[in-house]
C-alpha cells in the first residue's frame, strides 16, 4: 500500500462522500415542516459525523461575496446554506442503518466520535471557551480518516485492529502504517483539506499544535473516548482525566463528575441510532455525597485495576510510543514537574509494563525522598506513601549525588543488597528493581523507583533500556519546564 494518503484518496474517495445514518435523515425530514426547524436541526446533525461532514463541505464550498469568513459551526453552516439546500443534502447522501448491523466498524467510530465531541464541548464550556461548538465540531470530525477506511476498506481497518488488540501487539500508529502506509490522522488531514472542513480541525491534526489548549482538549477527548470503550478505570482513562483537570484548573472530582454526566448524556442521545461506544463501567465513579465522591476518586486515581500479587504485568508498546511522542512534541508552556512525572510514570507502568512505579521527590531539606506520583497494580498504602530517609547513607543516598541509574538483580544483589537498610527492603518486599535519579542542572529533584514486586523475572534487559530511554526524555523535558 502506498504511503501517500493523497493517492489513497484519489483511488478510494474521488468525489465520494461518507454516509449519513438513516435515522438522521428521518429525524431531519420530520423537523423540516416545523414552524422553527432551525431550533431542532443542530442537535440531530451533531449526532451524525457523516452528515456534518457534508454540511461543512457544502457551506465552505459556496462563494459568498459578502461573507468571507470560513464556516466553523453547524449553526453557521445552516444559516449559510438555508433550509432548501439542507433538504437537498438529505436526498443526495448515501445512507446506512446501524440498527441493522450495517457497517459495524463505522458505527462504532461514529459513536466514539460523538462521545469525544461531547466531552470536548463540556470541557470547553468549563474553560469558558468563546465558541465551544467549534471545539465540538473539530472533535467530532477528528477521526474522519478512520471513518473513511472503515467505510471503504473495512477489511483494512479490521486488520489494523487485529494488529493492535489481537496477536500483533503493535501500537496503533505502527499498525496503521503497516497496513495503510500512513496514519489515520494523515488521511484525516487530507480529507479535511479536500472537504473544506473547519479550520480548528486542521489545527488539531498538526502535531506542532498539540499543546494549544483548544487542540489539547480535542486530543484528550479522542484519547478518553477510545480508552472508555475498554475500561473507564484504566490508567489511560484516568491519566487523561488528570490532564484535563490540570488544563481546566478544576478539582479532579468535579472533572470526573462532569465527564461522567457527559458520557451518560451522549449515550442517551445516540442510543436510538444504534451507537453504543462505551462500556458498562460508565458509572464506575458514581455520584453521591461530596465526601463519598472524593474518596471514590482518590481510590481509583492512583491504583490501577487489581491483579494478583506477583502476576505478570504486560507492557503496551503503543502507550510507551505515545508517551515518548508526547515528550518530543509538547510545548514548553505545557511542561511542569507534575505533568512531566505523571506522564513518565504512566509510560513506565503501562507502556514498559512495570507493576509498581513511584516518583519520589526530594524534600526541601534534602534529607529524604517522598512519594509524589505513584502507579501500582496492587493496593498498598505503604507503597503509595513511600518515604525514603537518606540518612544514614545507603544506596539511594549515593544515587542522589549525581544523575545515575541502577538495576539491582541476581547478578549484583550481593554487592548492592547490603547497601540498603533492612527495614527498607522489608517495606519494598522485593530484592530486584530499577532506579534513576533526576537532576536539574546540579540540583537533585528526586528519583524514579520501579519494580514488578515479587515477579522479578519481568525485569529484563529490554525493559531496563526502555526505562533509561524514557528517563532520558524526562531529563530533557526538565530543562524546558516552566514550573518546577
Amino acid at each position: 500500500m502506498s504511503g501517500d494518503p493523497k493517492k489513497w484518496v484519489a483511488q478510494w474517495i474521488g468525489s465520494g462522500l461518507l454516509p449519513a445514518m438513516e435515522q438522521t435523515v428521518d429525524h431531519l425530514r420530520r423537523f423540516f415542516d416545523d414552524p422553527d426547524p432551525f431550533e431542532h436541526l443542530p442537535d440531530v446533525i451533531h449526532r451524525d459525523p457523516g452528515f456534518t461532514c457534508h454540511l461543512f463541505s457544502r457551506a465552505n464550498g459556496l462563494h459568498h461575496r459578502h461573507f468571507g469568513m470560513p464556516v466553523t459551526t453547524v449553526e453557521h453552516a445552516m444559516m449559510m446554506l438555508g433550509l432548501n439546500r439542507i433538504r437537498g443534502i438529505t436526498e443526495a447522501l448515501p445512507l446506512f442503518d446501524p440498527l441493522k448491523g450495517e457497517h459495524a466498524g463505522l458505527s462504532r467510530t461514529y459513536g466514539r466520535a460523538y462521545h469525544a465531541a461531547h466531552y470536548a464541548w463540556v470541557w470547553a464550556r468549563l474553560r469558558a471557551d468563546m465558541v465551544p461548538w467549534e471545539v465540538f465540531t473539530a472533535a467530532l470530525l477528528h477521526p474522519v480518516g478512520e471513518m473513511a477506511v472503515w467505510y471503504l476498506q473495512p477489511e483494512r481497518a479490521e486488520e489494523i485492529e487485529d494488529l493492535v488488540h489481537g496477536t500483533g501487539h503493535k501500537s496503533r500508529e505502527v499498525a496503521q502504517r503497516h497496513v495503510l502506509g500512513f496514519r489515520y490522522d494523515e488521511l484525516s488531514a487530507e480529507l479535511a483539506r479536500l472537504w473544506k472542513l473547519p479550520i480548528l480541525l486542521h489545527d488539531a491534526l498538526r502535531p506542532q499544535n498539540a499543546a494549544r489548549p483548544r487542540v489539547k482538549l480535542i486530543l484528550l477527548a479522542q484519547t478518553l473516548a477510545r480508552a472508555a470503550e475498554r475500561s473507564w478505570n484504566s490508567h489511560r482513562a484516568l491519566s487523561c482525566l488528570e490532564e484535563v483537570t490540570e488544563l481546566l484548573h478544576q478539582p479532579f472530582a468535579e472533572v470526573v463528575e462532569s465527564t461522567r454526566r457527559a458520557a451518560e448524556e451522549a449515550s442517551r442521545a445516540i442510543a436510538p441510532y444504534g451507537l453504543f461506544p462505551v462500556t458498562d463501567e460508565l458509572t464506575a465513579i458514581p455520584p453521591g455525597s461530596e465526601n463519598e465522591g472524593k474518596e471514590r476518586v482518590r481510590s481509583v486515581k492512583n491504583v490501577s485495576p487489581l491483579v494478583s500479587e506477583g502476576a505478570p504485568f504486560e507492557g503496551r508498546p503503543e502507550v510507551l510510543e505515545e508517551t515518548i511522542r508526547w515528550f518530543r512534541t509538547v510545548g514548553d508552556d505545557s511542561l511542569n514537574l507534575s505533568a512531566i512525572m505523571r506522564r513518565a510514570a504512566d509510560g513506565i507502568h503501562q507502556g514498559i509494563g512495570l507493576s509498581r512505579v513511584v516518583f519520589a521527590a526530594c524534600t526541601p531539606d534534602g534529607k529524604s525522598l517522598r512519594a509524589r506520583v505513584v502507579r501500582s497494580s496492587e493496593e498498598s498504602a505503604e507503597f503509595e506513601q513511600l518515604r525514603l530517609d537518606l540518612q544514614p547513607p545507603h544506596l539511594f543516598t549515593r544515587l542522589m549525588e549525581k544523575p545515575a541509574s541502577i538495576w539491582v538483580n541476581t547478578g549484583n544483589r550481593d554487592k548492592f543488597g547490603e547497601l540498603l537498610p533492612p527495614e527498607l527492603l522489608h517495606l519494598l518486599d522485593t530484592d530486584s528493581f530499577f532506579a534513576r535519579s533526576l537532576f536539574l542542572q546540579d540540583r537533585p529533584l528526586g528519583m524514579f523507583y520501579c519494580d514488578c514486586h515479587r515477579n522479578t523475572a519481568c525485569l529484563d534487559e529490554q525493559r531496563y533500556k526502555d526505562f533509561q530511554h524514557l528517563c532520558d526524555h524526562v531529563t530533557a523535558a526538565l530543562q524546558k519546564a516552566t514550573v518546577l
